[in-house]
């Protein structure tokens, strides 16, 4: 059995064209089929008086991978895993095992099957890229015509996003809205958005403010220094003058008082027992 390969997750542009692709020539795998079964009724009913109704056992063995290996030899991985994981992929399968029991050359009918799901995945394919293409070169041009060369319009055109947002300008103007003024408001929006990362870039570049006083700004040529305030401390208060010392009393007359020599010993008088020695 043929296990089929997951189907290419969404959200990608080259994968949603590719989904609608595989899905347009599911589509038309359901259309040939459900043709070629109503064939084979009415041919069956025409040559045979009734339609052949496969057998239950049969019928699980296409729905089980019969039909899926067949099927598998002939379509794209793609287009197969659309198929498989369709609701109505038991009746596909038992469809195609009725067109073999009633006679019909598989090996003939399959290629030719393939070739027609292939070329109509190939050519939707073509068209949903061209047309995603076109819508978004029309709304670059509005929006260069619009918004003034910079940072936001820049930002604009070269995000992965764009596509996203030129379907989005295609859906607003099929609902009648202004997509110009739109654009407008949001270059406005987006202006602001720079100047506040700027502001905050800026803020967190900036060095800490010391704690210590700023030193002072020097002086510059031509401008005088200002001095220093003169600073005044209170003199202090005038001492009282010395009292004068007492006058000596004046030595008895026919005494002659004779000063010391400096530097001599103070005269002591000499006793009466002294003299007579």
């Amino acid at each position: 059995m043929t296990t089929p390969a997951a189907a290419q997750p969404l959200g990608e542009p080259v994968s949603e064209s590719l989904s609608e692709a595989a899905q347009a020539a599911a589509m038309s795998v359901r259309l040939i089929l459900t043709i070629a079964d109503a064939v084979r009724r009415a041919s069956q009913k025409h040559h045979q008086g009734k339609e052949q109704e496969l057998p239950e056992s049969d019928a699980r063995r296409a729905e089980d991978g019969w039909a899926a290996d067949e099927l598998g030899n002939h379509l794209p991985t793609a287009l197969l895993t659309h198929l498989t994981a369709s609701p109505d992929w038991p009746v596909m399968a038992r469809q195609l095992l009725s067109l073999s029991h009633a006679g019909v050359d598989l090996p003939a009918f399959l290629p030719h099957l393939g070739q027609m799901a292939s070329g109509v995945e190939r050519a939707v394919a073509r068209n949903t890229a061209r047309t995603k293409a076109e819508g978004t070169d029309r709304w670059a041009d509005l929006l260069r015509a619009t918004m003034p060369q910079g940072l936001v319009r820049d930002a604009i055109l070269s995000s992965p996003a764009w596509p996203d947002i030129a379907a989005a300008m295609g859906r607003l103007h099929d609902q009648g809205l202004d997509v110009a003024r739109i654009l407008t408001d949001a270059h406005t929006v987006g202006l602001g958005v720079d100047q506040a990362v700027a502001a905050a870039t800026a803020r967190a570049t900036q060095p800490r403010a010391s704690a210590a006083a700023p030193a002072p700004a020097p002086a510059t040529a031509g401008q005088p220094t200002p001095r220093p305030a003169p600073t005044t401390t209170a003199s202090p208060a005038p001492s009282p003058a010395p009292t004068p010392a007492p006058a000596p009393a004046p030595a008895p007359a026919g005494q002659p008082t004779s000063a010391p020599a400096p530097g001599s010993a103070p005269h002591r008088p000499v006793s009466a027992d002294a003299k007579r020695v």
